[in-house]
């Protein structure tokens, strides 16, 4: 009874979104297939603004959720621009024993496993690492993530400008027939809400997401039909479920009639290998140190970590992985 009151009080909080603290840098949306700049930023682009040094400018509530995620402005320079945008924020020192945000990363890897650049359905995430003095200039109280190294880890997640929440696009009419996030008639005249609500669900089949129930959906309307992403993948992968799914529609099962074929094929046409490189998503290494002169003690590092390219491991034979994705998904609709 506990477990389940505070499962249901996780995500009451509810308040206005929270303006950016700069003026963001048209375009703010993610680019569909068929898109492409300046109308929109392809995934790629958008992945690596949160990958290199940004600017925090500021930090803010989310609308909803009990988590400790935050919506952070930043600032980034690209291609010789500065570019302003908002990604939503989890620490690490956030993290509990099921709800872990380090899992948002692996979501979102797992994805471009069967899904191209302008279908992804999860927001571009990155592991990322603030300096401490910088961090602390908006939650002062904030312990470094790791013994001598003045950084703060954590997740940042491509913030969704201009979306609806299921329950929000019940109340204008955009979505019709149906329950929660399904809606049978727009499933067979939309291509873009078929298409893109048919790859979130196999997203949250493939990564057995713990708690996909409608507030973990968004809504987007764009020129070429309504587009369905998901959102806050933080416990998944074999987690224990929310007991809220017991009253609710548990969309970590298949409800779609149809899934995307080329998708189905790709997922089917994996190899071993293709699993053993998400063994290493991300990584991270200090900063080089400033020479000092002899005799001063060197200072701790400012700024932290920066990220690198992940090795891949060798190669291992059929592990846990590759046996649980080859019963539940090769063998699989």
């Amino acid at each position: 009874m506990l477990v389940g009151l505070v499962w249901a009080s996780g995500c009451a909080k509810h308040l206005p979104l929270a303006e950016p603290a700069a003026p963001l840098t048209p375009p703010t949306r993610l680019c569909a297939a068929g898109e492409a700049p300046p109308a929109c930023r392809r995934a790629v682009e958008v992945e690596a603004l949160l990958s290199e040094h940004t600017e925090l400018v500021g930090i803010a509530d989310t609308p909803s959720g009990m988590q400790g995620a935050k919506i952070l402005t930043l600032r980034a320079q690209r291609g010789g621009s500065t570019v302003v945008f908002r990604a939503k924020w989890r620490p690490q020192s956030s993290a509990g024993l099921v709800n872990e945000p380090r899992k948002e990363l692996a979501a979102y890897a797992v994805q471009k496993l069967f899904l191209e650049d302008g279908e992804l359905v999860a927001p571009p995430t990155v592991a990322h690492c603030f300096p401490l003095a910088e961090y602390r200039l908006f939650v002062p109280k904030e312990p470094a993530s790791f013994e001598k190294i003045d950084c703060v880890l954590g997740f940042a997640s491509y913030w969704l400008e201009g979306v609806q929440s299921v329950g929000s696009a019940r109340e204008d009419g955009v979505l019709g027939d149906g329950d929660g996030i399904w809606d049978a008639k727009l499933f067979k005249r939309d291509a873009m809400y078929r298409g893109s609500v048919s790859k979130a669900n196999l997203l949250t089949y493939v990564i057995h997401h713990g708690d996909a129930h409608d507030e973990q959906f968004l809504l987007e309307t764009t020129p070429r039909g309504l587009r369905t992403y998901v959102v806050d993948s933080s416990i998944a992968f074999r987690s224990i479920k929310n007991p809220m799914l017991l009253i609710r529609e548990d969309w970590s099962q298949l409800h779609v009639p149809t899934l995307p074929k080329a998708a189905v094929e790709r997922l089917r046409a994996l190899k071993a290998e293709d699993y053993q490189r998400l063994k290493t998503i991300a990584a991270l290494e200090t900063k080089a140190v400033p020479a000092r002169p002899a005799g001063r003690r060197p200072p701790r590092e400012p700024g932290g970590l920066r990220p690198i390219p992940p090795r891949t491991p060798p190669p291992l034979e059929r592990d846990n992985l590759w046996r649980q994705t080859e019963s539940s998904i090769l063998a699989g609709p």
